[in-house]
C-alpha cells in the first residue's frame, strides 16, 4: 500500500504475542476474508471499499519491528492506496489459482505489510473481494467485523472512511500502563499459582518427539441443539459443556487425577468488541477428577473453573509461557500442550440459543446420522507435546468439527471417541439421569480402552525433535562466548551462567529475535526462536551455532 509513513508505535498486545511468536517460527497462519457483492460493483468502487478498510482498521496497516533496545513493537502506518491484485479470468480453475496465489505464500516477521488484497472481475465489475491477512494482527472474530464492513460499504453510495475510536495499539498501551495494567498484574499473579495445578501431560507417547498426524472431519446435526439444551440446564455456555465432555473423555482414557484442556476464547473487553485485531486467548483449564465426578458435577465444576481462568486472561502469552517454564524447572519435567479446543461461538449458535426447549428437542429428535472422515497425514518432529486439536463451529443446520491427532499418543479408537463421543454422551445424558464416568465409558464401548498405538512406517521417523546437538566438546569456545554476550548485553546482565537455560538466566522470550540478530551480526547462525523456550543449557545451544559463510 502507499503511504508508508509511520503513525505510531505500541508494545505487542498480550494475546498478540502468541501469533507473533509463530510468525517468527514460520507457523503463523493467515486468515482469508472473501466477499461477493450482490450485485457486483464497479472496479473503482471495489478499490475504494478496500481502502476504506485500511483507513478504519489500524491492524491492517500494522507490522512489527525491534526498537533500539531489541524489544518488539507494533508499528502502525498511515493509510494509503491498497495494492490490489486482479484476476480477469472467467474459468473456475483460473480463479482458484488466483486465490491460491494470495493465500499460500506465508507472511514473515520482516514483512512491512501483513495483508494482501485481490479482486476478481467479470468485465468492469468486481464479483469477489479478497483479503488475506496474517493471524498475528487479525483473529477469527475480526473476520466477522470485516465481512460486515464489506457488506455495508458495498451497499452504500459513498464511502465512510472514518477510523475506529479504539485500535489494537490502544489495547496494548492500556495493558502496559493504562486502565488494563491492574488486570494484567492480577492475571500474572493468578497464573503463578494456577500452573501448580496443571498436569505435565496426560498420556505417555509411543515415540516421544514424533508427531504422526491423523486428521478428522466430523459433521453433526444433533450436537448443536444438544449442547444448547445441556448448557441451559446448567446455566452455562455450550462451549463449557463441550469442553466438559472432552475433559470427561480425557479422564476416562488417561485415568489421571486431573485433566487439562487448552481453550480458545475471544479475549475482548466490551470496548474491544468491534475492533479488528488479534485478541484471541488460549489458556489451560485444569479440573480435578480424582473423585470420578458425574457428568453433571463435572460440567458444574468446569463452569466455575472456566470463570476463574477466563477472568484472568489479560496477560502476555509469552509471559504465561515463561511462568510455565519456571514451573517446569521446579518439577523437573516439561509440560505437553496436550489437547486444545477451539469452540467458535458463531451467529448460527446465537440464533439457536434463542429457540425454546421444545423446538430444540424436536431438532435433536429429527437429527440425521453423523458424518465422519479420518485419514493419516504427515510425520514431523513434535516439539510441544501435541495430543489433539478440536476446532468446532456451528454453521446453518449442523456443527463441524475439524480435528488433528497425534497417533503416537492416541489410537484411532480414542480419536473417534473424541469427535463422536460428545454427541453420544449428551443424547444419553439429556434422556435420563446423570451419568458417572464409568457409565460414560460403557456408553462408548471398548473403543476407548487401553491404547494400541499406530507405529511409524518405513522411512517415517523424522529424527530427534530437538535436532542433533552433537558432542558438547565440539562447540567452538567463540560460539559460547558470542551467545553469552548477546544474552547479557540485551538483558543488562554482568554475566550469564552457561549451565542454565535461557529463561533461567533471566532471559525474556520477547528479546529472542534481538539475541538472534546480535548473533548474526557477530557471524553466527543455527538457532531458532523455539530453542530459547526449551529447558536446555546455553552450553548445548552453543553447540548448534555455526559460522555464517
Amino acid at each position: 500500500m502507499g503511504g508508508r509513513t509511520e503513525v505510531r508505535r505500541a508494545p505487542l498486545g498480550g494475546a498478540q504475542q502468541f501469533e507473533w511468536w509463530k510468525l517468527l517460527t514460520g507457523t503463523c497462519n493467515s486468515i482469508t476474508v472473501a466477499y461477493r457483492p450482490d450485485p457486483p460493483i464497479p472496479h473503482d468502487r471495489a478499490v475504494a471499499v478496500l481502502r476504506g478498510l485500511l483507513v478504519r482498521h489500524e491492524a491492517l496497516r500494522t507490522a512489527f519491528r525491534l526498537d533500539g533496545a531489541g524489544v518488539p513493537v507494533q508499528v502502525v502506518h498511515a493509510p494509503g492506496d491498497p495494492v490490489v491484485r486482479l484476476c480477469d479470468e472467467d474459468s473456475d480453475a483460473a480463479r482458484e489459482a488466483f486465490r491460491r496465489s494470495l493465500t499460500e505464500p506465508p507472511f514473515v516477521d520482516a514483512d512491512t505489510e501483513l495483508v494482501r488484497f485481490g479482486v476478481i472481475r467479470s468485465g468492469d465489475l468486481a464479483v469477489e473481494l479478497l483479503m488475506v491477512v496474517s493471524h498475528a494482527v487479525f483473529d477469527g472474530h475480526s473476520e466477522r467485523i470485516v465481512l460486515a464492513d464489506l457488506a455495508a460499504a458495498c451497499r452504500a453510495t459513498a464511502g465512510d472512511h472514518r477510523p475506529g475510536s479504539h485500535q489494537p495499539a490502544d489495547s496494548a498501551l492500556d495493558e502496559e500502563s493504562g486502565e488494563l495494567l491492574l488486570s494484567r498484574t492480577t492475571a500474572e499473579r493468578f497464573w503463578r499459582e494456577e500452573v501448580r495445578r496443571i498436569p505435565a501431560r496426560l498420556f505417555v507417547p509411543l515415540r516421544p518427539g514424533v508427531f504422526q498426524r491423523y486428521g478428522a472431519s466430523y459433521r453433526s446435526t444433533a450436537l448443536p441443539p444438544a449442547l444448547v439444551l445441556a448448557a441451559r440446564r446448567h446455566r452455562t455456555s455450550p462451549a463449557v459443556v463441550y469442553s466438559a465432555l472432552v475433559h470427561a473423555l480425557l479422564a476416562i482414557m488417561s485415568r489421571a487425577p486431573a485433566t487439562v484442556v487448552r481453550n480458545h476464547f475471544v479475549g475482548r473487553t466490551s470496548r474491544e468488541r468491534d475492533v479488528v485485531g488479534c485478541y484471541h486467548c488460549i489458556l489451560p483449564t485444569t479440573v480435578d477428577v480424582s473423585d470420578r465426578p458425574s457428568l453433571g458435577a463435572l460440567i458444574e465444576r468446569l463452569r466455575l473453573r472456566t470463570f476463574q481462568v477466563q477472568s484472568r486472561y489479560r496477560l502476555g502469552q509469552l509471559a504465561l509461557r515463561e511462568i510455565l517454564a519456571a514451573e517446569e524447572r521446579r518439577r523437573g519435567v516439561a509440560f505437553a500442550v496436550g489437547t486444545t479446543v477451539n469452540f467458535d461461538h458463531s451467529p448460527e449458535l446465537t440464533e439457536l440459543q434463542r429457540r425454546g426447549d421444545r423446538e430444540l428437542t424436536d431438532l435433536l429428535t429429527r437429527a440425521g446420522e453423523l458424518e465422519l472422515a479420518m485419514g493419516r497425514g504427515e510425520t514431523t518432529p513434535d516439539r510441544i507435546g501435541f495430543d489433539a486439536y478440536l476446532m468446532c463451529t456451528v454453521e446453518p443446520g449442523a456443527m463441524w468439527i475439524l480435528a488433528s491427532f497425534n497417533s503416537m499418543v492416541l489410537d484411532p479408537g480414542h480419536m473417534r471417541a473424541l469427535v463422536t463421543g460428545p454427541e453420544l454422551i449428551l443424547r444419553a445424558y439429556l434422556d435420563g439421569p446423570d451419568l458417572t464416568l464409568d457409565q460414560v465409558a460403557a456408553r462408548l464401548g471398548t473403543a476407548i480402552g487401553d491404547p494400541v498405538l499406530v507405529d511409524l512406517g518405513p522411512g517415517e521417523d523424522p529424527g530427534p525433535a530437538d535436532g542433533p546437538d552433537g558432542d558438547l566438546a565440539a562447540a567452538p569456545p567463540a560460539a559460547g562466548r558470542a551467545l553469552r554476550a548477546a544474552v547479557a548485553q540485551l538483558h543488562g546482565l554482568d554475566s550469564v551462567d552457561p549451565d542454565r537455560c535461557y529463561l533461567e538466566t533471566g532471559g525474556r522470550l520477547l528479546l529472542v529475535p534481538a539475541v538472534l540478530a546480535r548473533l548474526a551480526a557477530a557471524g553466527w547462525s543455527g538457532l531458532v526462536p523455539d530453542d530459547f523456550a526449551r529447558p536446555v543449557p546455553l552450553t548445548r545451544l552453543a553447540v548448534r551455532l555455526r559460522r555464517i559463510r
